[in-house]
């Protein structure tokens, strides 16, 4: 979760620098929304983070890796709400640099990006819970701490490097 709120923090910090950057060069890029949708997974069945958790707490300690690795996608699928929006800002934040037109759309979203960050709390929250209740176990330690693994999410969640 720190590396969720350090992204959210350097999109921002992004953005600021766009909008202070003064360059007029109008890039060539073809619509980064478009290609977000085209690129996007198949819709996820929806999860009840809070009930994950819950679960976790009551039953992780007897859990096996493969179990910890299945409640940790949970989790993920969980928080895609959260994971869609901070790649669609990254989207957004594509050729800002070169685009005057990017940049302005891109401040525009520093509004609903606050909005959004206060909406994904309770998220962000249960993300930790998550992370220290597994953290206190050794298959779940093992879990979160394999590079491997968090690669594999990664892909198969198509959740962009950084997030």
């Amino acid at each position: 979760m720190k590396k969720i709120m350090v992204a959210l923090f350097a999109v921002a910090l992004g953005m600021g620098m766009v909008s202070c950057n003064g360059n007029t060069k109008a890039g060539n890029d073809k619509d980064s929304t478009a290609t977000a949708v085209e690129k996007a997974a198949p819709e996820e069945p929806k999860v009840n983070i809070a009930d994950v958790v819950a679960k976790a707490k009551a039953e992780g300690a007897n859990w096996s890796v493969d179990e910890w690795k299945a409640a940790y996608k949970d989790m993920i699928r969980g928080a895609m709400p959260m994971f869609n929006f901070l790649k669609d800002m990254q989207e957004k934040m594509k050729g800002a640099d070169d685009d005057p037109a990017k940049a302005a759309e891109a401040l525009k979203t520093m509004a609903e990006m606050e909005d959004k960050l206060k909406e994904f709390e309770p998220i962000e929250k249960a993300m930790n819970e998550f992370e220290d209740i597994a953290k206190a176990t050794a298959n779940g330690k093992a879990v979160m701490e394999d590079k491997a693994f968090e690669e594999e999410i990664n892909k198969e969640f198509d959740i962009p490097e950084g997030i």
